[in-house]
């Protein structure tokens, strides 16, 4: 009986150091290579490595798969969850370390430009919904959060587009 437990705690560290790897793999398949089939098979497997592992599952990296895996369902409501959790996990460990010793490691694992990537991500999810006018916001909340931290701003192409499909062609 021992013997069978261990063997089962050994395979569950061994599906925990698959993590990266597979995340690694979805975003390949999923956006590089567009290969939804594969992209899919992949998920199902990380799912269950995220599921075997309570430790990145309750992290920041942890929303950010469930949100990937979500994406790559078409389940966007899911996904964007996932985002926004994300988000708010980020925002929570900078309000945690800032003005610590502490917010030099923090701030370089996720910084400022990543909760900017993440809303921008937050808001395609919105307008994949057919939330246009949500994602528009989130954009400009975005883009108010660059402004705020001195970073630049990635996505105004992107929330020009939205405006100008928003107003029937015409820029907002």
């Amino acid at each position: 009986m021992h013997r069978n437990a261990r063997r089962n705690g050994t395979r569950s560290v061994r599906r925990c150091g698959q993590l990266e790897p597979l995340y690694l793999q979805l975003v390949r398949a999923f956006y590089d290579k567009n290969d939804r089939p594969r992209a899919k098979k992949i998920a199902a497997r990380l799912e269950t490595v995220l599921a075997a592992s309570p430790e990145d599952s309750c992290s920041i990296r942890g929303e950010e798969v469930r949100s990937l895996i979500a994406e790559v369902r078409g389940d966007f409501a899911t996904a964007a969850r996932s985002r926004e959790a994300e988000i708010r996990k980020i925002l929570e460990l900078h309000a945690l370390t800032a003005n610590t010793p502490h917010w030099k490691y923090a701030s370089r694992q996720y910084g400022f430009s990543d909760v900017s990537d993440r809303l921008d991500l937050l808001a395609i999810l919105y307008d994949a919904q057919g939330e246009t006018d949500r994602a528009i916001s989130v954009l400009l909340e975005s883009k108010d959060y660059c402004r705020s931290h001195g970073i630049p701003f990635d996505a105004e192409d992107l929330l020009q587009e939205l405006q100008s499909s928003r107003c029937g062609g015409r820029p907002k």
